[in-house]
């Protein structure tokens, strides 16, 4: 019986599959959607210094109209089946990291905070750097910049970068969106206090 399957149920069996496929593809992919919302990343309280520098910048508010949410740097995109393996992963990993903190009360001072955030921007920026600046090109192209109408500073600059390479995007723009934390100062070694 088991070697030879009634029609029924093989039609129920891959009916079944199907529709279990159809419903985890719609949880996943609209669950992968909801955590990417800038309401989300702004409702722990972690957030809400940061958050409150990025409204003063041009990826809140500038002429054209057009916001960068949080997951638009932070979050990997793009059309690919490899792009969708780095998003899927990078929400794992830092989603699940930052709830970790987020829970056992990491940062749930300002002070705490503040004394973590050099530490936290530099993996932001090792990995935009690791990434060659992915999300930012996801919106910035290099190929699409009007040099002619850069300040003198930028065109030249981005002008070298087109013919030699060599950097990205993240290099010359960190604290675009966020303010520079301070590098934290050496503590001095118990033997030379004394």
């Amino acid at each position: 019986m088991l070697t030879n399957p009634s029609k029924l149920a093989l039609g129920v069996l891959l009916g079944g599959g199907f529709f279990a496929g159809f419903v985890f593809f719609v949880v996943f992919h609209f669950g992968m959607a909801a955590t990417n919302s800038m309401d989300l990343c702004i409702s722990c309280h972690e957030m809400d210094g940061v958050y409150e520098e990025y409204k003063k910048t041009p990826h809140y508010s500038n002429p054209s109209g057009v916001r960068a949410t949080c997951a638009d740097c932070h979050v990997p995109h793009g059309k690919t089946f490899p792009d969708w393996i780095d998003k899927f992963l990078a929400k794992l990993t830092i989603g699940s990291k930052d709830i970790y903190h987020h829970t056992i009360g990491t940062y749930d001072t300002k002070e705490k905070f503040k004394a973590a955030r050099y530490e936290m921007a530099q993996h932001v920026i090792e990995n935009m750097r690791k990434r060659d600046s992915k999300e930012c090109r996801f919106c910035h192209s290099l190929e699409a910049m009007n040099i002619a109408e850069q300040g003198k500073s930028a065109s030249r600059k981005h002008k070298r970068i087109m013919e030699e390479g060599g950097k990205t995007c993240i290099d010359c723009h960190t604290g675009i969106a966020h303010e520079e934390p301070e590098e934290p100062e050496e503590k001095e070694d118990d033997d030379k206090k004394e």
